[in-house]
């Protein structure tokens, strides 16, 4: 079992094994996120679809998926996640 030092949690943690099938952005989060941590942020992932009604068959809806999961696990610019705070739903 090999570790990565995980820039989300702060510490050392188990790597990531699994495909993601992220392309490029895999390799990133393989070097820099810890196997915990990634299973936070996929239970988290399905919280930040149902709160943003995001339609993953848009291209601006993976877009958002992908912008939330860099600021969970702290590997790009911090997003706004306030609506996830507030339960916010969207009007019609």
């Amino acid at each position: 079992m090999s570790e990565v030092q995980c820039v989300t949690c702060g510490q050392p943690g188990e790597s990531i094994t699994d495909q993601l099938f992220m392309g490029k952005l895999e390799t990133e989060i393989k070097a820099k996120v810890c196997k915990p941590c990634w299973k936070k942020w996929e239970s988290m992932r399905v919280m930040v679809i149902n709160e943003y009604q995001v339609n993953l068959g848009d291209e601006s809806g993976r877009e958002l998926v992908k912008n939330q999961m860099k600021a969970f696990l702290k590997i790009g610019a911090q997003a706004d996640t306030s609506k996830l705070d507030q339960n916010y739903r969207p009007q019609p």
